[in-house]
């Protein structure tokens, strides 16, 4: 007998449980008069969207799938080595940083900008062609191409002096042996002539040099030396900038390459992401090489599973699988290919799974290195699917397994049947009888469903369309 003191309001801190149609004890004069207390076997379970609400009933859909001879592996995600970049000053200076923790940024946006004294020791010898000081035979390209022409012209004027000095000691020669004074004049030309002849030695030499220096063997301007050190000296600059050698070198509507408008450094992000908590002090002084700041994409993501040991025979490389969340009420699945670790680990006696996602589809938002999850294997079994049905979506009552189908022909009533299953995977659960596919099942708030619908004991309750919860046998 339920007394009139068991009636309960319903209120935001108590457990609300489903209402019903009716009660499984007859009714009596003093116990609900005005109420249909039918056996929710013949009338069904009714349901408002006011108390699905407030238990937080969720639905599943009963559908096609391969659940017999699948393996399911626990596991996490982690970052793809490429998705979690640290930047680093690429030379000592100033920093000041333009972005905050836990920021979303894109690929190409400025993280931080750099002030270095190095940068413009860089650029000053990047203006002289050089880096270790502009000595002969070195500069930049337009230099070594006048010098190689000076070079030119002081031979071909040394060869001259030397033929005039060559032809006067000639002349002397053949005057008379006895005139006076001829021998000390043959003495100063042949002097003249091998002091020329040096000279001119010496200038070849160097113009060897400048000749080397702006042209290639095969004659080539930009296979020449001083084009071989802009050419470095822009490699230097693009790894320091970050920026090609072509948008270094390029000019703008005054005719200076962009090397020489460039007065800090601008760190950039490779790709999208999140800057992660630890930043350098904004305005604080780095060294080379230091790090400044992490930006972490979490859709960079690849998944490892563990499996044992002894799964090894079964497990091979082209077999299907799926990533799925531990939450059974999450129904986005990842197809996905996986290979396996390399070695094992004799300790535990298991061998790591590393899936990534088999299509470049955006992944769903709950995918995130850390994140626990699933993998799923098909490793045997028919490859025709079977009925079937998440295994949150049953419950033990008593002895039996049951669940709550939705009315297809009336959402607003369920029924609560005894569930007739076959072979399960942990996750789903083949349904033999009873359910067709697409009809829904209650799969969240299930467990304060049963309670409304147990036969007998303090734990019986119903819920009535006034908002009151009836405990009692």
């Amino acid at each position: 007998m339920v007394s009139s003191a068991s009636v309960t309001p319903l209120g935001g801190g108590l457990l609300i449980v489903l209402a019903l149609a009716g009660c499984g004890a007859p009714p009596t004069p003093t116990d609900h008069d005005d109420h249909d207390h039918d056996h929710p076997s013949t009338s069904g379970i009714v349901l408002t969207p006011g108390i699905e609400a407030n238990l937080g009933i969720t639905w599943a859909t009963a559908e096609e799938r391969v659940v017999q001879g699948v393996l399911r592996l626990p596991g996490r995600f982690e970052s793809e080595p490429e998705a979690r970049r640290t930047y680093q000053a690429p030379l000592a200076g100033r920093v000041t940083v333009v972005v905050r923790p836990y920021q979303r940024v894109e690929a190409g946006q400025v993280l931080a900008r750099l002030t270095s004294p190095a940068w413009h020791t860089l650029r000053q010898q990047l203006a002289e062609g050089c880096a270790d000081g502009c000595a002969d035979g070195c500069g930049t390209m337009d230099l070594a191409r006048q010098r190689l022409r000076e070079g030119e012209a002081q031979v071909a004027a040394l060869r001259v002096a030397v033929g005039a000095w060559e032809d006067r000691l000639t002349a002397l020669r053949a005057l008379d042996p006895h005139l006076g004074g001829n021998t000390l004049e043959k003495a100063e030309a042949a002097a003249g002539v091998a002091d020329q002849r040096v000279a001119l030695l010496e200038a070849e030499q160097r113009l060897t040099r400048l000749r080397r220096d702006a042209t290639g063997p095969d004659g080539a301007l930009e296979h020449g030396q001083a084009a071989q050190r802009l050419r470095s000296l822009l490699a230097q600059a693009s790894a320091v900038t970050g920026l090609t050698v072509e948008e270094l070198a390029a000019t703008d509507a005054k005719g200076l390459p962009r090397w020489s408008t460039i007065d800090e450094l601008d760190i950039r992000a490779r790709r999208s992401g999140v800057v992660e908590a630890e930043v350098v002090l904004d305005g604080g002084w780095v060294e080379a090489q230091g790090p400044l700041l992490t930006v972490n994409d979490p859709t960079g993501v690849r998944f490892r599973a563990q499996a044992l040991q002894g799964d090894l025979p079964r497990l091979r490389e082209d077999l299907t699988a799926r990533i799925v969340a531990a939450d059974p009420q999450v129904r986005e699945e990842i197809s996905s290919t996986f290979v396996l670790a390399p070695q094992a680990d004799p300790v535990d006696r298991t061998v790591d799974l590393i899936a990534r996602p088999s299509t470049s589809a955006p992944l769903p938002t709950w995918v995130r290195p850390g994140v626990t999850a699933a993998l799923e294997v098909v490793i045997s079994g028919s490859p025709t699917p079977d009925l079937a049905i998440p295994v949150a979506a049953t419950i033990r009552d008593g002895l039996t397994t049951i669940l709550f189908r939705r009315d297809p022909s009336d959402p607003n009533r369920l029924f609560k049947i005894e569930a007739d299953l076959g072979a399960s995977d942990g996750r789903w659960v083949v349904v033999q009888s009873g359910l067709r596919t697409g009809d829904e099942v209650v799969l969240g708030g299930i467990y304060p469903l049963k309670l409304s619908q147990q036969s007998g004991g303090v734990g019986a309750a119903h819920v009535h369309a006034d908002g009151t919860v009836h405990t009692g046998a």
